[in-house]
């Protein structure tokens, strides 16, 4: 089974990154969780971002879309960009039962002028629908690198 998931996440970032040159970026995700973090840039202000990450305290899976919009007024940097970025998404945790939230992630990203790569930082609140409602917050930091 892993093998297929593995096959198919390889495939999928093939295909965007062919199709979206330049505008999908793959890395990492440090923190609560941890694992792997995709970018697909629908313009220079809009994104989705998508995230496959395992909460080393928790033992659980977490699954996660958002779409973000960013902000490049706040933050000026003397060399690239820095935009905060702000957004909703939806977070899926797959343990013994499935937990499903809606994600408001908040958070700032370097992007070195001349490169093919972002760092950024991100606080997360997550509202927990089912099973139970109840809020939830996680953070991180990381970087992609774009193709």
């Amino acid at each position: 089974m892993m093998k297929k998931v593995i096959l198919l996440i390889s495939t999928l970032i093939f295909l965007f990154s062919i199709a979206y040159a330049g505008n999908f970026g793959v890395g990492i995700i440090a923190g609560e969780p941890t694992g792997i973090s995709f970018r697909l840039w629908q313009n220079k202000v809009n994104a989705f971002d998508f995230g496959i990450a395992w909460s080393i305290d928790a033992n659980i899976l977490h699954v996660s879309v958002d779409y973000v919009t960013h902000n490049y007024g706040i933050f000026k940097p003397t060399s690239g960009t820095m935009p905060f970025y702000y957004g909703i998404g939806l977070r899926i945790l797959a343990k013994d039962n499935t937990n499903f939230g809606v994600r408001v992630p908040l958070g700032i990203i370097f992007i070195p002028k001349g490169t093919t790569l972002d760092f950024f930082f991100e606080i997360v609140p997550t509202l927990n629908l089912v099973p139970a409602t109840n809020l939830d917050v996680d953070g991180a930091v990381g970087f992609r690198y774009y193709f």
